[in-house]
């Protein structure tokens, strides 16, 4: 199963995450302190089901939650093994709910969203007594035979009638092993690893030794193999008979009521691998893998990732999350670039095995990626939440979003960063506005984050402002000619802003139209004509968009003279 979304409610610094979406490759950006960590500690509480310490609830000016909880939303591909009733929407939603007991322990559930019949006998058949079970099978028009027949034939019956039944889905509880076996295996490779060769070496080592337990069917489900589900069944029925012998009669003695008490194991046969060192022959002799030099360990570094991605090809297993904090932090850019497209690779893989989870402060790495795989965390005022692009499901928005460096200025960085977009339709005020901006306040736009963009000539302009209505709304400004609102088949007009969405409150805010005609209308023949450093740039810069480099260049040698 591939993970779809998750949630996070109570969770540390979130108070209510709404849905996160989780793709093939996900990229948490944000500052320190957010919450990116705070997602992989949610991640290992989810899939590793140990019990989680009291600093996960949420707590805000002394105040903590007693109950937290985390949702994960899995997609399930056709022809994979699950039971029609775990899946609603085409997806499988598991919930773990933790709660603060008065003795200061935390206690779990686990509950998964299921669809249970309307008629409630039918959702448990093998409890069914004799007369029970008689009046079922007459209700369906079904034969009675020996109540061992008539609950096979009941329950081939619902299987048969799945869709026809009437029937509600809601969250019920399940014990965690019943579906452990068909999560996907979660992997955190936090900062300590990329400065410890050997850490992600075992990581790798770990999985290959974990396939001599377990065979894989077609779809990566993980069965244990015969002789060890034999052993495993065994030493189970050993540990039960110690509770029948000893404890069970102690606990009777205490409370009359119990009638009997069984253990519910987790026996997993691949978990004690552990790898002490590795060796590593310089020529002298043979050395700790941790002691060689800075330089060569961050080679070593990309070595190990190449070499991991052809591993996780060769060997089969069940969708693997792997979830990377800051593994850019001691690489320098062009090993950043080169990490990047390893993880990008192994995501790629078809049919999918693995999953990238990635919290990155790296430009170099922002940028590269699809600008619908990066969600934003943002803090305020000690409540962490989401942003990620909102409409990248349109096709246009899509197709924008694809070759999004087809608008100069657009970066997957400066869509989430800059605090705000100013849009220009001509080459005047796309230069004469960073010059005047300067003199006005000392500063340069990038300096302020605001982003000045010329759409002149782009055809792209209709969907990345589509974009910015559906995500940066409050933080975009569009300076135009107020002839384009006179004619134009490809210029912007208020009209086709309109079209695309925008609210009339932002028409009269944000859209400034400017001039007589054009932008050159407010500034007086005065005004261009006088000895001043404005003056004189403005004029060139008009001489240039208008009447080109050749004419710029004799007006140029003039004014210098």
């Amino acid at each position: 199963m591939e993970l779809n979304s998750m949630r996070l409610i109570n969770f540390q610094c979130f108070k209510d995450s709404g849905d996160i979406p989780i793709n093939p490759m996900t990229i948490f950006i944000g500052e320190n302190d957010s919450g990116k960590t705070c997602l992989f500690r949610a991640l290992d509480c989810f899939f590793r089901d140990k019990p989680p310490g009291l600093d996960i609830f949420h707590q805000l000016n002394g105040n903590r939650e007693i109950n937290c909880s985390i949702i994960m939303i899995f997609k399930v591909n056709a022809d994979e093994r699950m039971s029609r009733e775990f899946v609603v929407g085409g997806k499988v939603a598991v919930k773990k709910e933790f709660q603060i007991e008065q003795n200061e322990t935390v206690q779990q559930a686990v509950l998964i969203n299921r669809f249970l019949y309307n008629d409630e006998k039918l959702n448990s058949i093998n409890e069914l007594k004799a007369p029970q079970l008689k009046e079922e099978c007459k209700l369906y028009n079904l034969e009675y035979t020996t109540a061992e027949e008539s609950k096979e034939r009941l329950f081939n019956f619902v299987q048969k009638n799945f869709d026809s039944l009437d029937k509600t889905a809601k969250f019920c509880s399940i014990r965690w092993s019943e579906i452990s076996p068909i999560m996907p295996i979660f992997e955190h490779y936090d900062s300590s690893y990329y400065t410890d060769p050997r850490r992600l070496i075992e990581a790798t080592l770990r999985n290959v030794y974990r396939t001599h337990f377990n065979d894989y069917d077609k779809e990566g489900n993980e069965n244990l193999k015969p002789e060890f589900a034999v052993k495993r069944e065994a030493i189970k029925k050993e540990l039960d008979k110690k509770i029948q012998e000893s404890l069970k009669e102690k606990v009777v003695s205490k409370i009359g009521k119990v009638k009997n008490i069984y253990g519910d194991y987790s026996i997993d046969f691949s978990s004690g691998f552990a790898l002490s060192d590795i060796l590593v022959d310089f020529g002298p002799g043979s050395n700790s893998i941790n002691i060689i030099g800075e330089g060569s360990k961050k080679r070593l570094i990309m070595a190990i990732m190449e070499w991991d991605k052809e591993i996780k090809k060769q060997e089969p297993h069940r969708m693997v999350i792997r979830g990377y904090d800051e593994p850019d932090s001691n690489l320098h850019y062009g090993a950043q670039k080169e990490m990047y497209y390893t993880l990008r690779d192994l995501a790629s893989e078809s049919p999918l095995q693995t999953q990238i989870l990635i919290c990155t402060h790296s430009i170099s790495m922002i940028d590269r990626a699809p600008a619908k795989y990066i969600n934003h965390i943002v803090q305020k005022d000690g409540i962490s939440h989401i942003e990620y692009l909102m409409g990248y499901e349109e096709s246009d928005i899509k197709e924008f979003l694809e070759r999004i460096s087809e608008i100069s200025g657009i970066r997957n960085s400066s869509l989430f960063f800059e605090r705000c977009f100013v849009i220009v339709e001509g080459e005047t005020e796309y230069n004469a506005l960073p010059a005047i901006y300067r003199k006005l306040t000392g500063r340069s736009l990038f300096e302020d984050g605001i982003v000045l963009i010329n759409l002149k000539g782009n055809g792209s302009w209709e969907p990345f402002l589509k974009l910015l209505n559906k995500n940066k709304q409050n933080a975009t400004v569009l300076f135009l000619d107020r002839d384009t609102q006179q004619y134009s088949d490809r210029k912007i007009t208020i009209d086709k802003l309109k079209q695309i969405g925008f609210s009339q409150e932002f028409l009269n805010q944000n859209v400034i139209l400017v001039g007589t005609n054009e932008f050159e209308d407010i500034f007086s023949d005065e005004l261009i004509g006088r000895d001043s450093a404005i003056g004189c740039y403005l004029y060139i810069l008009f001489i240039y968009a208008t009447r080109g480099v050749a004419k710029w260049e004799k007006e140029v040698q003039s004014l210098d003279s």
